[in-house]
C-alpha cells in the first residue's frame, strides 16, 4: 500500500520531490494515566468523550515524554479503549468517522497525528469480512490504520491531494478489499509470515482501487 502513495509528490519552485515508500514504526507508547474529563458528548460513548484539543493536548505529552521528532515525515496515532468516544466540529465517533487525522503546528514543529477510536464492528468494518487473526476488532482497526496513513502522507496538512467532493485516498476505497487470496481467502495481505485484511487505496494511474500500485 505505501509503495501506491509513490505517484504523489510535490514541487517547490523547480524541485519536484517524490512520495517515498520508507515508513516504518518509530515506537510506541502505553499511557495508563487516566483520561482527561469529558469536554464533548458522543450519544454512542455516553461514558467518556475526548475533544480533538485533548487529543492534541495528549499527542504533543507524549512526544515530549518519548523525545519524539515532531516533524512533518513522522505520524502519531492515538488509539483509545472501548467506551470512550470522541467529537469534533464535523461529528462524532461511529456516526461520523471511525478514525481521523489532522495536524499541529507551532514555530518549528508540525506535527501528523490520527485519532483512531476503538474498532466498533457495528459500524466500522463490513459484517461479512473475516478476521485473519481471529481478532476483528484489531483486524478492523489496522485496515483503519493503513486509510489514515496512506491519507497522511498524500494530504498532510489537508491541503494537498482530495476530490472536488473533499474525498481523500483512503475515501474512495474505503472497506474495499479486493479478492482476498492470502489464508484460504481470509486476508489480502502478507507481512512477515502474517495475514491482514486491508483496504485497497486509489491508484491515480489505473483510475481505481488497488492492492500494489502504481
Amino acid at each position: 500500500l505505501g509503495n501506491n502513495s509513490t505517484q504523489y509528490y510535490q514541487t517547490i519552485g523547480a524541485t519536484t520531490t517524490y512520495i517515498q515508500n520508507a515508513g516504518k514504526l518509530g515506537g510506541y507508547y502505553v499511557d495508563t494515566s487516566p483520561y482527561p474529563p469529558s469536554g464533548c458528548t458522543d450519544s454512542l460513548r455516553p461514558s467518556g468523550c475526548i475533544t480533538d484539543a485533548q487529543l492534541q493536548a495528549e499527542v504533543k505529552k507524549d512526544i515530549s515524554k518519548k523525545r519524539w521528532k515532531p516533524v512533518i515525515t513522522n505520524m502519531f496515532l492515538v488509539f483509545t479503549a472501548p467506551g470512550e468516544g470522541s467529537c469534533t466540529d464535523f461529528g462524532c465517533s461511529y456516526t461520523e468517522f471511525c478514525a481521523y487525522h489532522g495536524y499541529i503546528t507551532s514555530p518549528g514543529k508540525t506535527i501528523i497525528y490520527a485519532n483512531m477510536p476503538y474498532g466498533d464492528l457495528s459500524v466500522c468494518q463490513n459484517p461479512s469480512e473475516p478476521s485473519p487473526n481471529g481478532d476483528p476488532v484489531a483486524d478492523a482497526v489496522a485496515s483503519t490504520v493503513t486509510h489514515e496513513l496512506t491519507e497522511a502522507t498524500t494530504d498532510p496538512l489537508l491541503t494537498a491531494w482530495y476530490t472536488g467532493s473533499g474525498n481523500e485516498i483512503g475515501d474512495l476505497c474505503s472497506y474495499n478489499y479486493g479478492t482476498p487470496t492470502w489464508d484460504v481467502g481470509q486476508a489480502n495481505e502478507s507481512w512477515n509470515a502474517n495475514f491482514y485484511l486491508l483496504q485497497q487505496e486509489y491508484d491515480n494511474h489505473a483510475g481505481d482501487c488497488v492492492q500494489v500500485g502504481p
